[in-house]
């Protein structure tokens, strides 16, 4: 129903449901019917390969639920499978501007994430935890960014002002970074997603630098 794009503070997907015909046709609709709407786009490539055809090229699919989105998530190693499927890294960024995306977040494990948004971008320490597995560290990661957005009121409209004030933009980061550590701390998907409570005690305890924003 239309309503539940209307009244929703954003619209999430992943790759995992590129993987076939049917189901992608109805997330790629999804995502379509979210972005009328005027709600928050969110993709985390997640590309897992094992769940697509063995002939299968996932880069396409991807491309088109990319192409509707305006916040991107992807690790390293999923950016340079992007990057493969067009001219390099700068051409992956270039081209989800165009589509009108407005920040792309690239996690590399327990090293700074990256982020990127029109004209600048910037970086963000990790926090320091005892990692056991890795499994939910990007959901946690997108499910506490998300949140953040959402519990500020930043939709689609509001995001570039979040983007262009580094002190709330880095509160939402640190937010999402630590929801990813704490996930590694523990065994599990859904057992691994740390609690709010949690989440605020290893903020209070680290501070990790943010690293320079630059200006493209």
């Amino acid at each position: 129903a239309p309503a539940v794009f209307e009244d929703a503070a954003a619209f999430h997907a992943c790759s995992n449901s590129l993987t076939e015909e049917g189901i992608a046709q109805a997330t790629l609709a999804c995502l379509r019917r979210a972005r009328q709407a005027g709600v928050l786009v969110s993709f985390d490539v997640n590309l897992r390969p094992a769940l697509w055809p063995r002939e299968a090229n996932p880069a396409p699919r991807i491309w088109s639920a990319l192409a509707l989105a305006d916040v991107v998530k992807l690790s390293r190693e999923e950016l340079g499978f992007l990057a493969a499927s067009v001219d390099g890294e700068a051409a992956v960024i270039e081209a989800l501007w165009k589509h009108r995306a407005a920040l792309l977040i690239v996690t590399d494990g327990s090293r700074p994430l990256r982020w990127f948004a029109p004209g600048t971008q910037g970086a963000l320490e990790s926090f320091r935890v005892r990692a056991i597995d890795s499994t939910a560290a990007g959901d946690a990661f997108t499910g506490g960014l998300l949140y953040a957005l959402a519990s500020r009121g930043i939709g689609r409209e509001s995001l570039p002002a979040l983007l262009a004030d580094a002190e709330r933009f880095d509160e939402v980061l640190r937010f999402a970074a630590a929801c990813g550590a704490l996930a590694v701390t523990r065994r599990g998907a859904f057992a691994a997603m740390p609690s709010r409570s949690e989440v605020e005690t290893l903020l209070h305890s680290q501070s990790p630098a943010t690293a320079e924003v630059t200006a493209e």
